[in-house]
C-alpha cells in the first residue's frame, strides 16, 4: 500500500497547500525537499509515531516549525540549512534541506544539537536518508501499535 494510502486510512487527510510551503521556505531561507512538499499535501504535523511534531505552518498559536526553527536558529545558532521539525523530551528532530553527504533527517539526542554541523555527535543520532523515509518509519510505528 502507498505510503499516502497508508496514512490517510490511519488518520485522514489534513494537508497545506503549495502557497503555505512557499511562505515557510520563505521565512526560513530554505528549499524544502520535494518530499516533504508532497507528504505536506496530507500531513501538516501533530502526533505521528508517538512523538508531537510541529505544525507544517507560519505563525498561530501552536508551535510551528517556522517560529521554531527560528528561535532555535537564534538561540543556539542552528544551521540554516535545518528546520526544527519536533523536539521530543531531551531530543531534537530537524530536517537538512541540504544534506550534500549525510542523511536528510536527525534525531539527535539535546547535548549534540551543538554538533549536528560537525556530525561528531556524543550519542549516536537515529537518521534518515530522506523526509519520505522518515515519515514512512513513523507511519508503520503507527501502524503496529494498532
Amino acid at each position: 500500500m502507498e505510503l499516502k494510502e497508508k496514512y490517510i486510512r490511519l488518520f485522514g487527510s489534513e494537508g497545506v497547500t503549495s502557497g503555505v510551503i512557499e511562505e515557510i521556505q520563505e521565512q526560513l531561507g530554505v528549499n524544502l525537499p520535494d518530499d516533504f512538499k508532497v507528504i505536506a499535501t496530507f500531513y501538516r504535523g501533530g502526533v505521528l509515531g508517538g512523538i508531537s511534531h510541529h505544525a507544517i505552518a507560519v505563525g498561530g498559536p501552536a508551535s510551528n516549525i517556522v517560529d521554531e526553527t527560528k528561535r532555535l536558529r537564534k538561540k543556539i545558532g542552528l544551521n540554516q540549512t535545518f528546520v526544527v521539525l519536533a523536539e521530543p523530551p531531551n531530543s531534537l528532530i530537524v530536517l537538512d534541506t541540504e544534506p550534500s553527504d549525510g542523511p536528510a533527517v536527525v534525531w539527535c539526542d539535546a547535548q549534540d544539537v551543538v554538533r549536528l554541523d560537525t556530525r561528531d555527535f556524543y550519542m549516536p543520532p537515529d537518521t534518515w536518508d530522506s523526509y519520505y523515509d522518515f515519515f514512512a518509519y513513523l507511519v508503520n510505528e503507527e501502524e503496529d501499535e494498532r
